[in-house]
């Protein structure tokens, strides 16, 4: 087991930033211990451990979620799961952070929605052997709309788009990159556009430098962070 992990963590680069990020956030948990984004470092922990156990799903047959040679390495149960975890984490801390009462209905309106389509989506798409792509692209949308909510809420505040100081302005450009780039992949994918062991290749390689701009987004917001103590507005 503790061979196939560091085997991972060499043959998945990408990890590496999962824990850079974790730590930098630990290191600067003080500066926001009691904002809504207290508990974005679990968040972080949690995909670190996701996508590790992931790969050994995918990688070791000896470890599965399904019980069936045929569908051992399958592990899209887990990041179902992630997902709607990621995206309601997200609607809550832009509920917490926007205090325009339109904008802060829309969240609302938008993760009950969002709720809808993650309980009608296994009706579509088997939850345990499919990636639920119908809640995955609305989440996706829905959550780069509440990014550029948060900026227009920043320029109605301070008349800027974005705080350099400030940790959610980071947060949401580093999402806000990543879904733009990501969403025509996943949608590519679902429908196996890309089948030559040449262009996979290549559309990881892309996926995982949005997930790179994305988690370097993250650091340069803990980096340049300053203290800013947020309550929910209610």
């Amino acid at each position: 087991m503790v061979s196939d992990i560091l085997h991972i963590f060499r043959e998945y680069y990408i990890l590496w930033i999962y824990s850079i990020t974790l730590f930098v956030a630990l290191w600067r948990y003080p500066r926001y211990y009691d904002s809504p984004l207290k508990f974005f470092p679990l968040l972080l922990m949690y995909t670190l451990l996701n996508e590790t156990f992931g790969a050994l799903i995918y990688r070791n047959e000896q470890i599965r979620l399904i019980f069936s040679d045929y569908y051992s390495f399958y592990n899209w149960a887990i990041y179902n799961v992630y997902g709607i975890i990621f995206y309601l984490f997200f609607f809550y801390v832009y509920w917490c952070y926007i205090s325009n009462s339109s904008h802060r209905k829309l969240i609302v309106y938008g993760s009950i929605l969002y709720g809808v389509a993650s309980i009608i989506n296994p009706f579509f798409q088997n939850f345990l052997l499919e990636s639920q792509l119908y809640s995955y692209i609305l989440g996706a949308l829905i959550l780069i709309c509440l990014g550029a909510l948060y900026f227009l809420d920043l320029k109605s505040k301070y008349d800027k788009w974005f705080l350099r100081k400030d940790l959610l302005s980071w947060l949401s450009l580093g999402v806000i990159i990543f879904y733009l780039g990501y969403i025509p992949i996943k949608i590519l994918r679902h429908y196996e556009v890309f089948l030559a062991p040449g262009e996979a290749i290549v559309i990881r390689n892309i996926h995982w430098g949005l997930i790179l701009l994305m988690y370097g987004s993250f650091v340069l917001g803990f980096v340049l962070m300053r203290r800013r103590r947020t309550t929910i507005t209610v």
